[in-house]
């Protein structure tokens, strides 16, 4: 395992609605906060996500990476620093059915699902959440086996950042080479803690629609709740996640 002092590449991996630009922004600022170039997946020379899933070797960078919704174990991950950041995956799931539903926009680049997922999200949340379950079921699987509990590897909770912010920004920040670690929380302490200020409304137009954990339990039926529970019960169990 490698020093601080011998790490060139700093990953930061979750999954799609999972905060996933708050953390884009968020690295925006570690960049200029570690002097790191910043390679993120929006950015046109950076490979696209779904193509690394399949050859980890496209990508030929080091620095500071991520935000990344795709799950790969890059080529220099054992010298590497990363930053795993997941949330309940029963909350994702319904949290991508607004998402489709309601806020993206159709494109070839993006957004593009195929008739089969379209015609799921026509029959409802309580369809599509489980039509989806097992592309996710995979990815958080291959989280667990390739990632979580590595000495190289911070796990970062969604629901701790929602509802702990001042507590949970250290954690998240704390393999990073900030040059004024100190100055640097209080910084974004100031800058973005009001973000998590929730009242437990909602708009389903909106891309942050509704932060709240558990989510799930009042948008689905018993039935596809405990359907989910069976099928991530690896999952909710390595991260604790309560049934």
């Amino acid at each position: 395992m490698a020093g601080m002092e011998d790490v060139k590449s700093y990953y930061v991996f979750t999954t799609h609605k999972a905060a996933s630009r708050f953390i884009d922004a968020l690295m925006r600022d570690i960049a200029i906060g570690t002097g790191l170039e910043l390679h993120a997946p929006k950015h046109p020379d950076f490979p696209r996500e779904k193509e690394l899933e399949l050859d980890p070797s496209k990508l030929k960078v080091d620095g500071l990476i991520g935000t990344l919704r795709y799950a790969f174990v890059p080529l220099d991950f054992e010298e590497s620093k990363v930053v795993l950041h997941l949330r309940d995956p029963r909350d994702v799931l319904v949290s991508l059915f607004f998402s489709h539903k309601y806020t993206h926009r159709r494109s070839s680049e993006g957004f593009n699902p195929s008739n089969d997922s379209l015609s799921e999200l026509d029959k409802g949340i309580d369809n599509y959440v489980l039509f989806r379950a097992p592309q996710y079921l995979e990815r958080y699987n291959f989280y667990i086996d390739r990632m979580l509990g590595k000495d190289n590897v911070t796990f970062s909770r969604y629901e701790e950042m929602v509802l702990d912010f001042e507590g949970w920004l250290p954690k998240f920040l704390e393999p990073f080479p900030l040059k004024n670690r100190k100055a640097f929380i209080a910084k974004q302490m100031k800058k973005r803690a009001a973000q998590f200020d929730l009242d437990g409304s909602e708009d389903v137009t909106a891309h942050k629609r509704k932060a709240i954990p558990g989510d799930h339990k009042e948008k689905l039926t018993p039935e596809t709740i405990a359907k989910l529970n069976e099928i991530f019960a690896r999952p909710l169990a390595r991260l604790e996640y309560d049934i």
